[in-house]
C-alpha cells in the first residue's frame, strides 16, 4: 500500500474512533427526562429489585456501555425486560449513575422536579370491565416475577383465590400506589390495566 493510501486508511479510522467517543459522552452526560424518570423507578422496582436491593444499584458509577452490558446480561439471565424498558433502563442508569456522577446524589424528586408518569391514568368516575384474556398477559410481563405462576405465589403473597379480589378499589389502588413491601404500579400500569389483571385473577 503507498503512503496516500495509508494516511488515507488512518484518517478514516480516526473519524470513526473520534465518532465513538463522541457518542460515548452523549451516553453519559444525556440529561434525564421528565418523563422517563418515574417510569426507570419503577421499572427497578419491579424488575431489578426482585434479585437485587435497589442500592446496590444505585452505588454504581457505570459507563452507558457498561451499562448496557448489564442490563443485557440481566436479560440472558432471565429478567423479564422488554426491549423498549431495557432502552429506558439504559438511557435513564447511563444518565443518572455515569463515572462523572457525585458519590452521592440528591434525591430524585429533588434534581428533576415533580415528574409526569409515562402512562396516564382514566378517570376512575365509572367502574371498569376488566378483560381477563388480556390480564393474562399483562400479569404474565409485571406481576409472575414476584406472584408466581398463575397467582400462586412466590415472593410476593398468592393472589389467586385472594379474599382481596373480592373488594376491587382496594386492589386498584393497592397496585396503582402501593401498600407495605409491594412497590407502587401507578406509572407503569393504567387503571384499564390493573382492571384487566384482577378480572383474570378473579378468573382463576
Amino acid at each position: 500500500m503507498n503512503t496516500s493510501g495509508m494516511l488515507r486508511d488512518f484518517f478514516a479510522l480516526s473519524v470513526i474512533g473520534l465518532t465513538a467517543v463522541t457518542a460515548m459522552a452523549q451516553v453519559r452526560t444525556d440529561p434525564i427526562s421528565h418523563a422517563l424518570v418515574p417510569q426507570a423507578e419503577a421499572l427497578i422496582l419491579a424488575r431489578c429489585s426482585v434479585c437485587h436491593s435497589p442500592d446496590l444499584i444505585t452505588q454504581q458509577r457505570l459507563s452507558g456501555e457498561r451499562w448496557q452490558a448489564i442490563v443485557d446480561k440481566m436479560k440472558h439471565w432471565g429478567a423479564e425486560i422488554s426491549n423498549d424498558e431495557a432502552d429506558v433502563l439504559v438511557r435513564y442508569l447511563s444518565a443518572r449513575y455515569s463515572p462523572d456522577a457525585p458519590d452521592r446524589l440528591p434525591p430524585l424528586e429533588d434534581e428533576t422536579g415533580s415528574a409526569e408518569a409515562l402512562t396516564p391514568q382514566p378517570s376512575s368516575s365509572r367502574p371498569l370491565i376488566g378483560m381477563a384474556t388480556r390480564g393474562a398477559g399483562i400479569f404474565e410481563h409485571n406481576c409472575q416475577a414476584c406472584h408466581g405462576q398463575g397467582g400462586l405465589g412466590g415472593v410476593g403473597p398468592k393472589l389467586s383465590r385472594n379474599p382481596m379480589l373480592k373488594q376491587q378499589e382496594l386492589f386498584l389502588k393497592t397496585v396503582l400506589h402501593g401498600r407495605g413491601p409491594m412497590p407502587a404500579w401507578g406509572s407503569m400500569l393504567s387503571e384499564q390495566d390493573i382492571a384487566d389483571i384482577h378480572a383474570w385473577l378473579l378468573s382463576r
